[in-house]
């Protein structure tokens, strides 16, 4: 079996897409690769996800497990309170023309490739769900209700393992988010105040997503904080928080209460995220 990585309050826990920050001043541009994630810690570096989060953007119930993390890989620029800013690197050119993905150093390498861990199970669901081994990923069958848990149900997540070990993890579902914003504008200077109806159940993330949605994201603000139904952006990283190159269609930015376990897989973290999530307009 594949270790697994928990962390007090978490029933073994999880939760959905994104990451938890520390407090202290905003560093420099350079805070970082990665800034020293926990293990309950969103990780930029991650290699697979299984999620279980309702009322979801795109692939809010979805699992995929790869041979590596995403490339171009996010670093972390800017860190204050309980947010980090995240940027991708701009892609570069290979000569000759990359069948992958070319780094900033021109170096190639191949696209990654799904990984085998066998039929994913999910139980303690409103009804079980399998997520089985797709061309893209692992799809959820059958399709999934729109309320997959119970507040307080306990969820056990468990793989058999295949061409990796397998994994079994258990944690508790959380109360549907309610009063979170519709939308959300950053003033550079000037702090930003967010709002919900705090649970004091599981945390809070806030994921601000910047480049268009038919690409991977440009840059992104995570936010992860206590859910007592107050959160303070920094003025500094609304400011530091890159603007998108396009005026296309952005990526959905959402707000989410969950939980959050993390495996040791042999490419790199697997996180697995129970969750409530709205969708929000983001403006910059």
């Amino acid at each position: 079996m594949i270790s697994r990585r928990t962390g007090p309050g978490f029933a073994l826990a999880l939760a959905a897409s994104v990451a938890a920050c520390g407090g202290g001043e905003a560093d420099s541009p350079d805070a970082g690769r990665f800034l020293d994630a926990g293990p309950d810690d969103f990780h930029v570096e991650r290699a697979g996800y299984v999620n279980l989060i309702e009322g979801g953007a795109f692939l809010s119930v979805y699992a995929l497990l790869q041979d590596g993390s995403e490339l171009p890989l996010p670093t972390a620029i800017a860190q204050a309170g309980d947010c980090t800013v995240y940027q991708r690197p701009r892609p570069a050119l290979c000569d000759p023309p990359c069948d992958g993905v070319c780094t900033a150093t021109a170096v190639c390498t191949p696209y990654r490739a799904n990984v085998d861990v066998g039929t994913i199970t999910a139980t303690g669901l409103a009804q079980p769900l399998r997520f089985v081994l797709g061309e893209f990923g692992y799809e959820p069958t059958p399709a999934p209700s729109s309320e997959l848990f119970a507040d307080d149900a306990m969820i056990t997540v468990a793989a058999p393992g295949s061409a990796m070990a397998g994994f079994s993890v258990a944690l508790r579902g959380v109360p549907a988010l309610t009063g979170a914003p519709s939308s959300l504008t950053l003033v550079d200077d000037a702090d930003a105040e967010v709002t919900w109806d705090g649970a004091g159940a599981g945390r809070i993330q806030l994921a601000l997503v910047v480049g268009w949605h038919g690409a991977p994201y440009e840059a992104m603000m995570l936010c992860e904080t206590a859910d007592d139904g107050a959160l303070t952006i920094p003025a500094a990283l609304g400011s530091a928080l890159p603007r998108a190159s396009s005026s296309l269609e952005s990526h959905f930015s959402t707000a989410t209460r969950f939980r959050r376990a993390s495996v040791v897989g042999p490419h790199g973290p697997i996180e697995i995220v129970v969750g409530s999530q709205t969708t929000l307009s983001f403006f910059h």
